[in-house]
C-alpha cells in the first residue's frame, strides 16, 4: 500500500472503528494479525500485514484459521489489548506508519482512581522492515511481533527500550495505485478485493511448484524403473532360447573339448538345420557349457513370467503420475491444493507434515472441504461434472454415476474423468451436451495444447475399477469416440445459482464414432 491509499483506508478506519472494542487477536501466520473490534453492534476485522510485498492494513471479510495455540507476540497482546477501546486512529505524515491508540479500563486490583491504561499499536507498513508494536504511554515497547537490535539495525526494538523514529530515507515517487473502489465499495472493501487476490495467487504458485517438485521427482522415479524393467525384458528374451543351444551341445558333447572358446554346429531344430556358432567357456567341459546355458535360459524364462505382472504396475504407476501432473496444472485455485496434496500422501509422493506447536497447518479448503470436481451446467442445461484428482475420479464413477450416464476421457492421454448426468433424458438425443462434456474431458488432459483432440466416452457402467488399482485407474468396455477441440465451460462454484455456458458450437467435433474392445485408464 502506498502512502495515499493507507490514507483513504485511515480515514474509513477512523469512522468505522473508533470507539469499538478489540474482542479477539489473532494471528494466523508469521506475516499476519487479525484484530477482532466489536463496534456499532458488530464485529469487523482489522488486518494488519507485514508482508514484504503485501504489508496493508484494512477491515477484511476474509476468513483466516486460527491456530490451537497463539504465537509468542499473539498471546502477548490477548493478555494487554483484550477488551481496549480504540481512540484515535492515525497515520504519520508523508509515511506508511498508522498508529492505533487504544486506551484499556485498569485491572480490578488497581484500586479506586486508577487511571486507565493508555497503549498506542503502531503498524509500520515499510516493506521488507515492517513491523507491529505495541508502546505504553511513555513511548516505552511493551513487544513487538520483529525484535531489531544495534548494532545489525540503525535502531534497536525490543522490550523496554523506548520507540525512536524510523531512521530518514529517501523520499521515492509513488506509483498509482492498482487499486479502485468498484461501484458501491469503499476503500477499504476494495483493497480487501485486490490484496485476497494477489495474496491467493502468490500462494498458489508457491503451493503448485512444491507439489510439482514431488510429482517431478516422481515421474523421474516412476520412468525410470519401467526403462529398466523394459531393458530387462529384451535381455531376458535374448536369453530365452539359451536352453536350445544347452540341448545342441549334450547332442555333441563328442565332438566338443575342454579349453574350445566357440564351437559350429547343426541347428536341428531348424528345418533345414542351419549351422549355428555358439561361444564356449572355455574352462568348462562340454557338459558344463550345456549346463550354464540352461541356467541361463531358466533365469529369462523367470524373468519374463515376473514382468509380465511387474512391467504393467510400473507402467500404470507411470501414468498414474502423469495423470497427478495433469491434475496439478489444472488447479486455479488455492483450497483446491489440499485435494491433491492428500492424494500424494496418500500415494507416498509426501510425507505428511507433522504439526508445528502454535501453528495452524490446515490448508485452506481443509476446513469445509473443497469439493473433489468441478461442475458445469451444458447449454441444454445438463449436469457436467469433472474429477480434480485420482480419488475425484473414483468418486464420479462409484458415487456420482448413475443408469444412462456418460463417462468421458481423453484417449491416451493422461486427464481428468468427466461425467454427463442423464438426469432421466435420454443422452443419445443431447450432442451438444455430448460434445461440450468431451471438450472439458480434452482440456482436462494432457493433451489440451492439440488443436483436436480424441476422446472417448461409454455409459458409466461399463467403466469398471479393477481391484486394488491406483486412484483414477479404470477399464472401460464399449465405447465411442468424437474428436473435439478443448474448452471449457464456465464452472458453476458451490453456492451459487448455476446457469449456462457454451463449450463452443457445435461443429467443434469432427465426428463421433463406435469402438468396441476393452480401454483401460
Amino acid at each position: 500500500m502506498n502512502v495515499s491509499l493507507i490514507s483513504r483506508v485511515v480515514g474509513e478506519l477512523c469512522e468505522e472503528l473508533r470507539g469499538g472494542v478489540i474482542s479477539k487477536v489473532h494471528e494466523p501466520d508469521e506475516k499476519t494479525l487479525i484484530l477482532k473490534v466489536f463496534t456499532r453492534g458488530r464485529q469487523r476485522n482489522l488486518l494488519i500485514s507485514t508482508h514484504q510485498y503485501l504489508s496493508r492494513l484494512h477491515i477484511t471479510e476474509r476468513p483466516f484459521p486460527n491456530p490451537p495455540v497463539p504465537p509468542r507476540f499473539c498471546a502477548f497482546l490477548r493478555s494487554r489489548i483484550t477488551n481496549a477501546r480504540i481512540g484515535e486512529i492515525r497515520q504519520l505524515p508523508g509515511e506508511r506508519i498508522v498508529e492505533i491508540a487504544l486506551i484499556k479500563k485498569p485491572s480490578e486490583d488497581g484500586g479506586a482512581g486508577a487511571e486507565p491504561i493508555r497503549m498506542t499499536l503502531i503498524a509500520e507498513l515499510t516493506g521488507k522492515s515492517g513491523n507491529i508494536i505495541l508502546v505504553n504511554k511513555d513511548n516505552i515497547i511493551m513487544d513487538a511481533k520483529r525484535y531489531f537490535r544495534a548494532p545489525e539495525s540503525a535502531r534497536t526494538v525490543e522490550p523496554g527500550e523506548r520507540l525512536s523514529p524510523l531512521p530518514p530515507h529517501e523520499v521515492v515517487k509513488e506509483e498509482k495505485t492498482e487499486i479502485i473502489p468498484q461501484e458501491g465499495e469503499t476503500w477499504n472493501e476494495a483493497v480487501d478485493r485486490y490484496y485476497s487476490g494477489q495474496t491467493d495467487t502468490g500462494e498458489l504458485k508457491v503451493e503448485k511448484k512444491r507439489l510439482r517438485q514431488a510429482i517431478k521427482a516422481a515421474e523421474k522415479k516412476a520412468a525410470r524403473k519401467v526403462r529398466n524393467l523394459r531393458e530387462d525384458r529384451v535381455k531376458a528374451e535374448e536369453n530365452r532360447d539359451r536352453q536350445r543351444l544347452g540341448e545342441l551341445i549334450l547332442a555333441n558333447m563328442a565332438t566338443i573339448k575342454k579349453g574350445q572358446k566357440e564351437v559350429e554346429l547343426d541347428d536341428f531344430y531348424e528345418d533345414p538345420p542351419l549351422k549355428i556358432k555358439i561361444t564356449l567357456d572355455p574352462k568348462q567341459d562340454a557338459k558344463g557349457n550345456a549346463e550354464k546355458y540352461f541356467r541361463r535360459g531358466k533365469k529369462a524364462k523367470t524373468t519374463l513370467r515376473m514382468l509380465e505382472e511387474r512391467l504393467p504396475e510400473a507402467e500404470g504407476e507411470y501414468e498414474y503420475v502423469e495423470n497427478l501432473s495433469c491434475s496439478l496444472e489444472a488447479i486455479v485455485d488455492i483450497v483446491d491444493i489440499p485435494i491433491l496434496e492428500e492424494e500424494l500422501i496418500e500415494a507416498g509422493i509426501l510425507k505428511r507434515p507433522k504439526p508445528e506447536k502454535g501453528r495452524n497447518t490446515k490448508k485452506k479448503g481443509t476446513e469445509k472441504g473443497a469439493a473433489p470436481f468441478r461442475r458445469y451446467v451444458s447449454s441444454e442445461g445438463l449436469t457436467i461434472l469433472c474429477g480434480k484428482s485420482g480419488a475425484g475420479n473414483d468418486l464420479l464413477v462409484k458415487k456420482e454415476g448413475r443408469q444412462g450416464d456418460l463417462w468421458f476421457h481423453a484417449n491416451n492421454a493422461a486427464g481428468a474423468h468427466v461425467l454427463l448426468k442423464a438426469e432421466g433424458a435420454d443422452l443419445s438425443a443431447h450432442k451438444a451436451s455430448i460434445i461440450e462434456a468431451a471438450s472439458i474431458a480434452a482440456y482436462y488432459s494432457k493433451a489440451k495444447n492439440a488443436a483436436k483432440v480424441d476422446v472417448i466416452y461409454a455409459d458409466v457402467k461399463k467403466v469398471k475399477k479393477p481391484r486394488g488399482a491406483r486412484p483414477g485407474s479404470v477399464t472401460v468396455g464399449e465405447h465411442k469416440a468424437v474428436m473435439v477441440r478443448p474448452e471449457a465451460l464456465a464452472e458453476v462454484k458451490a453456492g451459487s445459482a448455476g446457469g449456462t455456458g457454451s463449450a463452443g458450437d457445435t461443429d467443434s467435433a469432427d465426428s463421433i464414432g463406435s469402438t468396441g474392445g476393452t480401454d483401460q485408464r
